[in-house]
């Protein structure tokens, strides 16, 4: 346990060291801009105090990460990193009034703090400054690679809108299997594998190291995921809220597919308003083959990137760091019991 928990904190480590700058740049972009005291721009700087560096650094981490793996310098990475998380950030915002999220690691989101019509503008508004700031980071930079960049971007919107507009169909019809959510999930990674995309553009990689890094970033976004969706399971507030108003967890609908678990999973679901029921449920599910053989399947999936990995990076740093983010998420996954 003691060398699980110390390599989560050292992704976080990683992450914050990594990202950190460009957060503050995002960060002093939103205190800047929007300093009036309307309820939108108290909204974002509500966003950017309390939500930003809990939810956001890894992906400016990502860039800064992918660049140096390939021999580039960071601190164009930084600024592009920090526009890029204002656009992830417009998307968060998103993804809370859609998700009806009033909470999210025991903080009030916007949504919960200033409602569904102040938070869809202040996304709207951090989508269009984002977007506004990138252009302007991607016109100081080589023209191929900040029109590369600009296209990755566009692609990555363009696929996580149809991710989300095929979650809510298939939430809408109550019909999401567990395959489905595993399809939405990878859809829904294409923001990493952008993220390191990006990255390995800044870091003049050529066409093979670019998509080995996007890859690489694809697979973090699906293993990340899905111990995010275990976790959810952990969670009771959490829980009730995905069964009420989306969908459940990865792991629940793994455990509805064995026939003999699924009677008491739909039966103990009834009896999720108390504690014990609770109890009953999350136990039944993380205990389930099907909930174990997907943990295994996220085990090999990371080690044979880590395989691809130590073949095309030299930097014994750069390769440190990429196994510390991707084996992290594994070892939340092996935690879960």
């Amino acid at each position: 346990m003691a060398n699980r928990l110390t390599s989560v904190e050292e992704m976080q480590h990683i992450i914050k060291q990594n990202g950190g700058r460009a957060l503050e740049i995002a960060e002093n972009e939103i205190g800047s801009k929007f300093s009036s005291d309307d309820d939108v721009s108290l909204a974002l700087k509500y966003f950017a105090k309390v939500t930003l560096h809990d939810a956001l650094p890894v992906f400016p981490a990502l860039v800064s990460i992918s660049c140096e793996a390939l021999g580039g310098k960071t601190d164009k990475a930084n600024s592009i990193g920090a526009a890029i998380t204002l656009i992830a950030g417009a998307a968060d915002l998103h993804d809370d009034v859609i998700d009806e999220s009033p909470v999210k690691s025991g903080k009030r989101t916007v949504f919960g703090k200033f409602g569904k019509n102040v938070t869809i503008i202040a996304g709207d508004t951090l989508l269009a400054w984002g977007l506004a700031r990138l252009q302007k980071e991607c016109e100081l930079i080589p023209k191929e690679q900040g029109g590369r960049i600009l296209v990755l971007l566009t692609h990555a919107i363009l696929e996580l809108s149809h991710a989300e507009a095929l979650e809510a169909r298939l939430r809408a019809k109550k019909d999401l299997s567990a395959e489905a959510c595993m399809d939405i999930i990878e859809l829904k990674a294409i923001v990493p594998e952008m993220n390191m995309e990006v990255g390995a553009i800044l870091g003049n990689g050529n066409t093979q190291s670019i998509e080995a890094m996007g890859h690489f970033g694809k697979v973090f976004g699906i293993v990340s995921t899905v111990a995010e969706e275990f976790m959810d399971v952990l969670e009771f507030e959490e829980l009730k809220n995905r069964l009420r108003n989306g969908y459940p967890p990865l792991p629940f609908l793994y455990a509805l597919q064995s026939p003999e678990l699924r009677a008491q999973v739909l039966l103990l679901r009834k009896k999720l308003a108390t504690n014990r029921g609770f109890g009953e449920i999350k136990e039944l599910i993380l205990n389930s083959a099907e909930a174990k053989k997907l943990k295994k399947d996220m085990g090999v999936l990371v080690q044979r990137e880590l395989d691809n990995m130590f073949a095309i990076i030299r930097s014994a740093n750069s390769l440190r760091n990429l196994k510390a983010i991707l084996t992290s998420s594994l070892a939340l996954l092996e935690r879960i019991e």
